[in-house]
């Protein structure tokens, strides 16, 4: 009776040695997949990614220069009176798609000079706000060590600005025609741009030159483009001028000169059919 004990006792403690032993294994198994899906994370984002995809952007951002360099660009500006102070030259030089500028302004006598260039393709443009306009466009080459020198010319487009247009162009001898006279202020903004403002409720007079009479009323206010018109016939071949008041001062504005009539229309001819 005791031995039986004693098994049974000792039965009862190796299992409960068996539960002890195989339940903290079973806990283990979630305990190493964690670490395992956290390192998973911290591989799909690293800190390389963001700084390889910036890399391009910040290399596509480099400014085009204009030197230093051993060429130069000098000249003068001049206008209807002579050389102009004060205007601005605007310099720029180019490369495939990308443009550096700079503008500088004109001394006296009108020169100016851009030292230190790089060599390559140049584009200059000179003009003076608000009075004088635009000079041709100068594009051109620049070697290394080139000193080039250009002269700009610009023309008058400030003050009272008047423009004539005739229809039909040319007017004809005999027939109908009308001319349109537009006033206004001529102006040069600061990138050289020029622009006309007109001026409504104008009240002007038009008369006729040598050989063109004016058969609509002579006097005739300006609408909101600054803009009036008569109906004029020519009388003579190459008659070519009228006469615009305007504030009590006359202005002679020239017109394309009148032409011959259009030939006689010929006579149609009936033949009877023979019999």
């Amino acid at each position: 009776m005791i031995v039986r004990r004693l098994s049974f006792v000792s039965i009862g403690v190796l299992a409960l040695l068996g539960a002890a032993c195989s339940g903290p294994e079973r806990k283990a198994a979630p305990a190493t997949t964690v670490p395992t899906t956290a390192s998973t994370t911290s591989t799909t984002v690293p800190a390389t990614t963001t700084s390889t995809t910036l890399q391009p952007t910040t290399t596509v951002t480099t400014l085009l220069q204009m030197g230093p360099g051993d060429a130069s660009i000098g000249g003068t500006v001049v206008g209807p009176a002579g050389p102009v102070d004060g205007a601005t030259v605007h310099i720029e030089r180019l490369v495939g798609k990308l443009t550096a500028a700079t503008e500088l302004t004109t001394a006296g006598g009108g020169s100016w000079n851009m030292p230190s260039l790089l060599g390559g393709a140049y584009r200059v443009r000179a003009f003076k706000a608000p009075d004088l306009g635009q000079s041709p466009v100068e594009t051109f080459f620049l070697a290394a060590n080139e000193r080039k020198t250009l002269d700009l010319r610009l023309p008058a487009v400030g003050g009272e600005r008047i423009a004539a247009t005739v229809n039909p162009n040319p007017p004809r001898v005999g027939q109908p025609a009308s001319v349109t006279i537009q006033i206004g202020v001529g102006r040069v903004d600061a990138q050289g741009k020029s622009s006309i403002t007109p001026r409504p409720g104008l009240v002007i007079s038009l008369a006729g030159g040598p050989g063109i009479v004016v058969e609509s009323a002579p006097q005739v206010a300006t609408d909101a483009n600054g803009s009036a018109a008569w109906n004029i016939r020519c009388s003579a071949e190459g008659a070519s001028t009228v006469t615009l008041t305007v504030n009590n001062g006359v202005t002679t504005v020239k017109l394309p000169p009148c032409i011959a009539g259009p030939p006689p229309t010929p006579t149609a001819t009936t033949t009877a059919p023979p019999r």
